[in-house]
């Protein structure tokens, strides 16, 4: 009788550490995930950018050979820039998000993300809440997964409030 309960006792200590081991690692697998997506999608964006850049060298140059101004041609093509150059920001606050940093809003440094002041230059630093995306999803597409803008948790797509954070989805 003794016997059987140490039994029990160690089964449920085995089963509850390789439930924690699972969640932990699928957590971490989940966050690497949406790194690489993000790094991917980062890329692709770059890669628009030196696109574009080659389509105002060839403007410049044409509009030059024509001798007119190239005032409006640049300013349309800079303002797509931005927006990828933002896109782009945004990913990369996100990739730090996940790691449990950000940039310092002085000096750019990468410090914690609870940090109240720089590690760098001292400054003060703002309470730092990641802007939510509004993901938009095609009818042919399926979403897989949810995360909480919040604090980063991942959850199926069927959930509608973080259980970590309470952050309503």
């Amino acid at each position: 009788m003794e016997f059987m309960k140490k039994v029990e006792e160690i089964s449920k200590k085995v089963g509850d550490t390789a439930s924690n081991t699972y969640n932990t690692v699928a957590d971490k697998s989940g966050k690497l995930i949406e790194e690489t997506k993000l790094k991917i999608s980062i890329s692709e964006k770059q890669t628009d950018i030196d696109e574009i850049y080659e389509e105002m060298g060839k403007a410049v140059y044409n509009l030059y050979k024509a001798d007119e101004d190239v005032g409006k041609e640049f300013t349309k093509q800079c303002k797509k820039i931005d927006k990828l150059n933002d896109e782009i920001n945004n990913m990369n606050t996100k990739i730090l998000y996940n790691k449990g940093l950000r940039t310092c809003s002085s000096c750019g440094e990468v410090i914690a993300l609870d940090s109240k002041f720089c590690t760098n230059c001292g400054e003060k630093q703002k309470t730092f809440k990641l802007k939510e995306d509004k993901k938009v999803i095609k009818k042919d597409e399926v979403e897989v997964e949810k995360v909480c803008p919040e604090c980063g948790q991942v959850f199926e797509p069927t959930a509608k409030f973080c259980n970590k954070c309470g952050h309503k989805f």
